[in-house]
């Protein structure tokens, strides 16, 4: 287990850059009083000379509401409008109907009586008083809301105070509990929920959960500095390791944006009692983008942390659904012209998994892709040099320590299209050479590939149908002479990948075998039905067998087929196979089914397999045999109007072992939301080893790194008013569950 150095001028940096990019000043509201703007009746009589008599269609405005009703008097001295019979009153956000209201504009107040009110048209309610500020902010005074029209009212929020405020588009509500049934179930001192699109400074929703380490409570605030800067702080505690806090400022301007953030634990308990280490810790991370020029762009993405081991702990996810492995630290610059593309970075990660070798660093690497158009020819040159460096403190499969490479790729394409075919050629020559210390390895080679694809259509005035053949030649003269693989991985072999002229990503290595390849696609749409489908068939041969294929018996590739159709408009079918060419093993299948045959009822059924799963990086325990066997099944089931069942399995077929088992209920109505999540799952468990040595002793003994999590999740949510607890859609694969 290593731990990495406090880097204090990465945080001076950060603490730097904060100060730079987020300056903001609080500007002084200039008071304005409210002011009557015009009176207006179908009757207007003066009682005295103070005094007006209003009746019939009475419409006085203001500079913040204008109000009607059936009849008022106005007293001109005191500045007192008095108000009955149908009274009305309009703002930006905010409609008001009584049965009496006074309104003082001197004292800048309104009085009610049988009052209701809409946000937006969301929210529903009652208030006996109404202050305007100086400011043209609203306050109710002494109300009840609710997002249930009266007919459906099951319950309500009984607040002191409501403050409409930065001109209609926010509310600050304080001292509320909420009555469910006329019942008093939930009390809070304040809650701030957005009416329009702008936002202002308040408590956001805080975050709850039970699980290993205890309670775990998070309570963020989040400042509106400007439109466009904020931060966010959140205040944290966890039972069993202590306090915490952790912030967020994002900014934009007309050139960048970015977010900054820093989450600090002054004295972890549980990390001291199980390490014997300093209990403070601490993450920072960087992201920024900025265009520097008209065609130059900058990005910058940078983390740290004060241990290896703290996102494993205090991951500022809480639902604890992200697994981090490696830290990020990457600078890249970008040139963009229309025929050329220069880009230049630099790439280094931190290896957070005791238990997988380091990824190389790149250090530096710049591209250079230029392209340039002669009629039905085009001219393409691609050329990338990089020096990649190896932290061989854990090397357990002895790759090199540095490794330098480049690569340079010039090409000619030539195509033509025709109103039933289309048809390229294109010919070039890759040219790769890779130095490790003292040796230079050639790793070259010349390739064409022909391509034809023929279009046969139907439509009709409701059906869209075509059936497409495609063929093409591959043409390679030359082979494989390194051991030094940095990038590149055998990719999975979909009808796409069949086509390709290369099956591995990265520049490393590359298929080595001449081929053909012949292939089908059919799509089906009818624009009546919506009903849709799309089939695809391929098979690649190649001139010899092919010795990276390691799933081949013979010089032929396996078929590749994909079928994606709408059955019925409840069910859904998304499928992949690869099958060896013999027709009588399958290497690779994914399936995909889902059924929804109504609102809140789905049911989302996925499997993967692969027989043989090839690895980046070959590690000393990995076995060849190793396989992928997945299956995940997600449902949302609803039991009645308000309440529905929610769950996810995620099970391992090759070990017969169910990795994450989330369930739970759901209360929901018109205006309230409430439920608990069960949540059952294996995660790593970096604790395991301390060293290199005892790793290897782990994985030989048929152990594997792994710990059984298990958390209970609470939620509440006040529609269009707020939430307490994280979304369960967080956990869920699904969105559409929430």
């Amino acid at each position: 287990m290593g731990n990495m150095s406090k880097e204090y001028p990465f945080i001076q940096f950060l603490i730097g850059y904060l100060i730079i990019s987020i300056p903001f000043f609080l500007h002084a509201s200039e008071a304005n009083d409210l002011e009557i703007k015009s009176i207006n009746a179908q009757i207007i009589k003066s009682l005295d000379d103070d005094i007006l008599s209003l009746k019939g269609n009475v419409i006085i405005k203001t500079d913040v509401m204008d109000l009607w009703a059936d009849e008022a008097t106005y007293d001109r001295t005191k500045q007192v409008i008095n108000l009955n019979g149908n009274i009305r009153a309009l703002s930006k956000n905010l409609k008001i109907n009584a049965e009496v209201m006074k309104a003082d504009f001197f004292k800048q107040e309104f009085y009610l009586k049988g009052s209701s009110f809409k946000f937006m048209e969301k929210a529903f309610g009652e208030a006996q008083h109404i202050n305007i500020n100086p400011n043209s902010d609203i306050e109710l005074l002494n109300v009840s809301i609710s997002s249930c029209e009266k007919e459906s009212l099951s319950w309500d929020l009984i607040a002191e105070k409501i403050s409409v405020v930065d001109q209609g588009e926010n509310a600050v509500i304080r001292n509320v509990s909420l009555k469910v049934n006329k019942h008093s179930i939930f009390y809070l001192p304040f809650v701030r929920t957005v009416i329009g699109k702008e936002k202002t400074s308040g408590f956001l929703s805080p975050s709850i959960k039970q699980g290993d380490d205890g309670l775990d409570l998070s309570l963020p605030y989040f400042f509106s500095l400007a439109p466009n800067y904020d931060v966010t702080v959140a205040p944290r505690y966890i039972q069993e390791r202590g306090l915490g806090i952790s912030s967020e400022a994002r900014y934009l301007t007309k050139s960048s944006k970015g977010v900054i953030s820093y989450s600090h634990f002054g004295k972890d308990k549980k990390f001291i009692d199980k390490t014997g280490l300093d209990g403070k810790r601490w993450a920072a991370k960087l992201t920024n983008m900025s265009k520097l020029g008209t065609n130059l762009f900058l990005k910058i993405n940078t983390e740290q942390a004060s241990d290896d081991l703290y996102f494993e702990d205090l991951d500022d996810n809480i639902i604890g659904t992200q697994q981090k492995d490696y830290l990020v630290r990457n600078i890249l610059l970008r040139w963009n012209t229309k025929n050329l593309k220069l880009q230049g970075s630099v790439n280094k990660y931190h290896n957070l998994n005791p238990f997988s070798s380091n990824d190389y660093n790149t250090q530096p690497s710049l591209n250079i892709d230029f392209e340039k158009q002669f009629s039905q020819m085009k001219f393409k040159l691609r050329t990338d040099y990089s020096k990649f460096s190896f932290d061989d403190s854990y090397n357990p499969i002895e790759r090199h320590r540095n490794l330098k490479r480049i690569s340079v790729q010039p090409s000619i394409l030539i195509h033509r299209s025709k109103f039933s075919s289309a048809s390229s050629l294109e010919v070039g020559r890759k040219k790769t050479n890779h130095q490790t210390g003292n040796n230079s390895i050639d790793n070259s080679h010349n390739w064409a590939e022909f391509t034809h694809k023929i279009f046969m259509d139907k439509r009709t005035k409701t059906t869209f149908s075509t059936f497409n053949p495609i063929f093409k030649a591959i043409w390679i003269d030359g082979q494989n002479t390194i051991d030094a693989n940095v990038d590149s991985k055998l990719l999975n072999l979909n009808f796409d990948t069949l086509f390709k002229r290369n099956w591995y990503s990265g520049s490393d290595l590359f298929l080595e075998e001449s081929r053909l390849v012949l292939g089908i696609e059919h799509n089906f749409f009818n624009s009546l039905s919506g009903h849709q489908r799309y089939f695809s068939f391929g098979r690649a041969f190649f001139n010899n067998k092919e010795k990276n294929l390691t799933d081949y018996d013979d010089k032929d590739s396996s078929f590749v087929t994909e079928f994606k159709t709408n059955l019925t408009d409840t069910l859904k079918l998304n499928s992949s196979f690869e099958i060896d060419s013999d027709l009588d093993k399958m290497l690779r299948s994914s399936i995909g089914v889902s059924y929804v045959p109504e609102e809140k009822k789905r049911i989302e059924l996925r499997s993967v397999f692969k027989r043989n799963a090839q690895y980046l990086n070959e590690s000393p325990w990995s076995k060849e045999d190793d396989s992928i066997n997945q299956i995940e099944l997600i449902t949302q089931w609803k039991l009645s109007d308000n309440l529905s069942f929610f769950g996810k399995v995620s099970r391992d077929e090759n070990i017969s072992l169910s990795r994450d088992l989330s369930y739970g209920i759901e209360y929901a109505n018109c205006c309230l939301k409430i439920g608990v999540m069960k949540r059952k799952w294996q995660d790593q468990d970096f604790f395991i080893a301390s060293s290199a040595e005892e790793r290897i002793k782990i994985f030989e003994s048929g152990r594997l790194p792994e710990r059984e999590r298990d958390n209970l999740y609470f939620f509440f949510e006040l529609v269009e008013l707020g939430r307490f607890g994280k979304r369960i859609s967080d956990v869920l694969s699904s969105r559409k569950f929430q």
